[in-house]
């Protein structure tokens, strides 16, 4: 009789234990503000300011932009790795697409540090790094729009890649 009620209370333990842990696995939001609002709260953010003092001092992490490709190209934190936020949990881990970029697939204890136009899509790609174990993940406070407005001479851009190109001087000819 006392084994079976030992067992019934570990049960019981157990399924508390579950419950409490997973208090926000079934949490519904009114908006993505909210949503974002909530992850934002348990993870760590960058100011630009220290993305571009790691810049300077050349620490080794990985800068991933998490924005939409014509977003991207159209202009970029220098050192960045285009990765869309959709995309990201199953890039991560794909050899070939780090090869692709001249670079090693990230180890879950590397740096990481996110971004997109103004913050929250870094939020939500930051905090599935996080669920994927990734250890050492930031998301840039401001995102690009932040990084443009304090260091608008510092950026590159990719418009070959969409069809466009810059305009050249005209050479002459007929």
């Amino acid at each position: 009789m006392k084994t079976r009620r030992n067992i019934l209370l570990f049960t019981l333990m157990l399924v508390t234990l579950a419950f409490f842990s997973c208090s926000n696995c079934g949490k519904k939001y009114a908006s993505a503000d909210l949503l974002v609002e909530d992850l934002s709260a348990n993870l760590e953010v960058i100011k630009v300011e220290q993305l571009k003092t790691k810049l300077d001092s050349f620490e080794m992490f990985y800068l991933i932009d998490v924005r939409e490709a014509n977003e991207h190209y159209h202009g970029f934190i220098p050192g960045s790795i285009h990765v869309c936020c959709g995309s990201i949990a199953f890039k991560m881990d794909n050899d070939e697409f780090w090869e692709n970029e001249m670079t090693y697939t990230p180890e879950k204890t590397d740096e990481i540090v996110v971004y997109c136009k103004k913050g929250k899509r870094s939020v939500i790609a930051a905090s599935l790094l996080d669920r994927l174990g990734y250890k050492n993940v930031k998301f840039v406070e401001g995102g690009w729009k932040k990084w443009e407005l304090t260091y608008p001479l510092m950026y590159e851009k990719k418009l070959e890649n969409l069809g466009h190109t810059e305009e050249k001087a005209d050479a002459g000819g007929c």
